[in-house]
């Protein structure tokens, strides 16, 4: 009987050993997934017509690949808040558009950047955000008059040819990189994949904040 139960002690040490070691492993995988690196290959280029806000003379870019239809680049958004709020002075946020969810997704950022156009890009992105589910082009006006827009020349924008060209761009860079979820923030060489906390972005993003991307 006493042996039976040393033989179920170690039995049963080991299936906690194995647990642990099984958790250990998911963990390592997971953080693999969600980071890899671009050395050696091409950046992200941010262009005259790119979106951005944050430091202007900024000790680090972070590009955010996203799109409008995602919600977890819906629910990120809390996060990007938090890392600009808490290096003001040192982080400049660049947009990319990556709409592969579908023809809605492009034409919510197609949208966006005529509400840029006036001024409002930012204020567009939070209430698409806040409004996933329908971006018909009465529902993409609608978010435009409720920001105040001039509703004739956010209409002019949307038959611009020229806007989904932009978005496209930005698309097809992504792509380019090897960028296939969304959110992704692009931080010097390294590509942070999926709605990561807020420490594992400012982990990732602090060597970069003491010498630069």
């Amino acid at each position: 009987m006493e042996q039976s139960r040393i033989i179920a002690s170690i039995l049963g040490a080991g299936l906690v050993v194995m647990l642990l070691f099984g958790v250990d492993l998911a963990r390592n995988r997971s953080a693999e997934k969600a980071q890899f690196d671009f050395s050696g290959i091409a950046r992200p280029t941010q262009y005259r017509e790119s979106p951005s806000k944050g430091a202007a003379n900024p000790k680090a870019t972070v590009f955010e690949y996203a799109d409008f239809a995602c919600s977890h680049c819906a629910e990120f958004q809390a996060v990007i808040a938090r890392i600009l709020a808490a290096h003001p002075n040192e982080i400049r946020l660049v947009w990319k558009d990556f709409p592969f969810l579908s023809q809605g997704s492009k034409d919510a950022a197609a949208a966006a950047r005529c509400a840029g156009q006036q001024g409002k890009f930012w204020e567009y992105q939070n209430w698409l955000f806040a409004n996933q589910g329908d971006f018909s082009p009465s529902a993409l006006l609608e978010g435009a008059a409720r920001l105040g827009l001039d509703e004739s020349r956010f209409t002019e924008c949307r038959s611009d040819d020229t806007i989904p060209t932009l978005v496209e761009r930005d698309f097809a860079e992504g792509q380019a990189l090897g960028i296939t979820e969304t959110p992704t923030l692009v931080i010097g060489g390294v590509a942070l994949v999926g709605a990561q906390p807020f420490e594992e972005v400012e982990r990732v993003l602090m060597p970069f904040l003491k010498n630069g991307n």
